[in-house]
């Protein structure tokens, strides 16, 4: 039956169709995989997160270059604000500097 159903699909609407399948599959699956990391994490899930050693982890927490918590002799990262960190280290691309160094050229020539 749902070999019939694809054979009456004319091109567009299998695209419709094919992206909406593959849209709820790929959604499912992070959210899966999301689901299964806590929200707070403590220093081997953290560094199992980042794929750090766990030494690099600590010695990135005593440089306080990494969001963490300490709780006694315990350290805690969320999860969110470890995402974010990494975030935070995104390169520029070359297109990305172009369009900045034409956009603050343009603003400097109507300034004056």
């Amino acid at each position: 039956m749902a070999v019939s159903f694809l054979i009456n699909l004319n091109e567009e609407e299998f695209k419709v169709f094919l992206k909406q399948s593959l849209s709820e599959i790929i959604g499912e699956g992070f959210t899966h995989l999301k689901s299964n990391i806590p929200e707070i994490l403590d220093v081997k899930q953290a560094a199992d997160f980042l794929r750090l050693k766990i030494t690099t982890l600590y010695e990135k927490t005593s440089e306080k270059t990494i969001p963490h918590f300490k709780k006694g002799n315990k350290l805690y990262f969320k999860r969110d604000e470890l995402d974010a960190w990494v975030q935070q280290g995104k390169v520029t691309t070359a297109d990305e500097l172009e369009i900045q160094a034409a956009t603050y050229t343009m603003h400097k020539r109507f300034k004056k």
